[in-house]
């Protein structure tokens, strides 16, 4: 069986972070974005590696269109 994948934008705090803990919870690995709060997704990573899912953060500013394609490049190497 597949693994389940979920991306939550602005994954590292607030309702992003609250869904992200939530998918790990039900067995979903996670790839979770944040802007500008690295520490913080760092940490909603950690505690989702803590419930033997995997996770990952990826910076990315969905205000900045040039930015789009850096980060589904990341997402494809994740």
């Amino acid at each position: 069986m597949k693994n389940k994948i979920a991306l939550v934008t602005g994954g590292s705090r607030g309702l992003g972070k609250d869904m992200a803990l939530s998918l790990a919870d039900e067995n979903i690995d996670v790839i979770l974005t944040y802007n500008n709060s690295k520490v913080e997704a760092e940490e909603v990573v950690a505690e989702i590696k803590s419930k033997n899912q995997k996770a990952v953060a990826i910076q990315f500013d969905i205000s900045q269109m040039k930015s789009i394609d850096p980060f589904l490049n990341n997402v494809r190497e994740e």
